[in-house]
């Protein structure tokens, strides 16, 4: 999407064609997902274990 400010200063708003989106393209964007939750979710357990060692 393109965004451009006319003469009156209204936006304007313009599809932008940037190519297609093949089935390897989404199987890939799939798998990055997956590995990403992985290490967020790794992220947040590695977070609890380290405050349970704290007590106030």
């Amino acid at each position: 999407m393109s965004v451009n400010r006319n003469q009156s200063g209204e936006l304007e708003y313009s599809p932008i064609h940037i190519g297609s989106v093949e089935r390897e393209d989404l199987m890939l964007w799939q798998k990055a997902d997956r590995v990403l939750q992985e290490i967020i979710e790794e992220q947040q357990q590695q977070s609890i274990r380290q405050s349970k060692g704290f007590s106030l």
